[in-house]
């Protein structure tokens, strides 16, 4: 006799949505969010809501432009703080998914959620908006789509990344809002190519803060910009960037450059041809790229530590202490990880970073002013299982478009 399935849909949902929702909206006014858009979902009616990712509130205040429970997709790393975890889940139905991988089991429950007449919210992007560009993802998300064959409702957020910047502690002043771009309807796309169907989903989805004529006023716009940027644009040199207030600044050979209040970067030598932060990125991209691995320390931080994640469960220390990577090891404290066994790695937040293993699941955490993004990268570099089955889509090191 087979175990009866266990329901997604559940009448509580709904129940602990209505208790919630004042308290969102209160939320929403605290973080000056405006809600530009309403949709009414009959009852009966399923969606798939897609949304681009700026901040980690996206989930809840997206629920402010829809009357029913939205079913929403996180990245199971973020479903690993224990009680919290499980209340959110129980509350709000929130489907976990492993990062950067098909994850079977999520795809199921997803397409549960339709069966059971529920709407899904997914971030197809699967991460926060980092440098500002809009991240891959791969064309079978558009087939995916089409397999479920209900009606798309394509959601911006706006503002993100000026008001809460992926590498900043504080908030900035400017205007922060979400609203549908577009509608589809299964007729209108059940007949296009699933190119023509992740093309229109990515252009609907593309949002570029720096491209508005929007500003974000703060006294410390540039403060915490190194746990993005660890190469100097100028000289070359890595781990000698340092930010202050509005202004990030080469220890080595002084260059300066001012991130303004439009989301340009504006460097002190003209020759220094860097915008915007995708400018840099992907002179980041070219440096990792050109780098010429030997047997010694690559990259090292102090005061690093690691924790072992589990669904549902509250994070333990493993290890705490120097962080070094080897072309054929990574050692943090007393703790190592052997680079061939790295399925994915991935930036969370401003210092942090997930790292997958066969079945393991890990979070890196540094201090203050600790850049993930370099060892992710050299992951994409060095001889990873990420690597050789090309399973990183975010942090390739293939350069971003606009």
């Amino acid at each position: 006799m087979t175990d009866k399935k266990e329901k997604i849909v559940l009448k509580r949902h709904a129940f602990y949505r209505g208790f919630a929702l004042p308290f969102i909206k209160l939320f929403s006014l605290i973080k000056h969010y405006k809600v530009k858009s309403h949709f009414k979902i009959k009852k009966g009616e399923s969606y798939i809501i897609l949304s681009n990712h700026q901040t980690d509130y996206d989930g809840f205040l997206i629920m402010l432009s829809f009357n029913r429970p939205l079913y929403p997709v996180a990245t199971d790393t973020l479903m690993s703080n224990g009680i919290s975890s499980k209340l959110l889940n129980h509350c709000f139905g929130i489907i976990p998914k492993k990062k950067g991988i098909t994850d079977y089991e999520a795809n199921k429950k997803m397409l549960q959620v339709f069966d059971e007449g529920g709407s899904l919210l997914l971030f197809p992007e699967g991460n926060r908006s980092y440098a500002e560009f809009q991240f891959s993802f791969t064309k079978a998300f558009a087939k995916f789509i089409k397999t479920i064959k209900k009606p798309v409702i394509l959601f911006n957020i706006h503002g993100g990344t000026g008001c809460y910047p992926r590498f900043a502690n504080k908030k900035r002043k400017g205007p922060f809002y979400g609203r549908i771009k577009k509608v589809l309807k299964y007729a209108e796309y059940k007949d296009m190519s699933d190119q023509e169907l992740y093309d229109i989903i990515s252009a609907n989805l593309k949002v570029y803060d720096s491209a508005s004529k929007d500003k974000y006023e703060s006294n410390k716009r540039a403060e915490y910009l190194e746990r993005i940027f660890f190469v100097c644009p100028k000289c070359g040199k890595t781990e000698c960037l340092v930010s202050n207030r509005n202004y990030i600044e080469c220890k080595e050979c002084g260059l300066k450059i001012e991130y303004t209040n439009n989301l340009h970067l504006k460097p002190n030598d003209k020759e220094v041809n860097i915008k915007r932060m995708l400018d840099w990125y992907n002179y980041q991209i070219r440096y990792i790229r050109d780098l010429e691995v030997g047997d010694g320390v690559i990259f090292s931080d102090d005061n690093v530590g690691i924790y072992k994640s589990e669904l549902y469960e509250k994070r333990s220390l493993i290890s705490k202490g120097r962080i070094e990577l080897y072309k054929d090891k990574l050692v943090i404290g007393d703790f190592t990880v052997n680079i061939s066994d790295i399925n994915i790695a991935s930036p969370t937040g401003g210092r942090k970073f997930t790292l997958n293993t066969g079945d393991k699941s890990y979070i890196v955490i540094g201090e203050e002013r600790f850049n993930p993004l370099k060892y992710v990268f050299m992951f994409n570099k060095l001889e990873t299982k990420m690597k050789l089955n090309k399973t990183d889509i975010y942090y390739t090191l293939e350069e971003r478009k606009e």
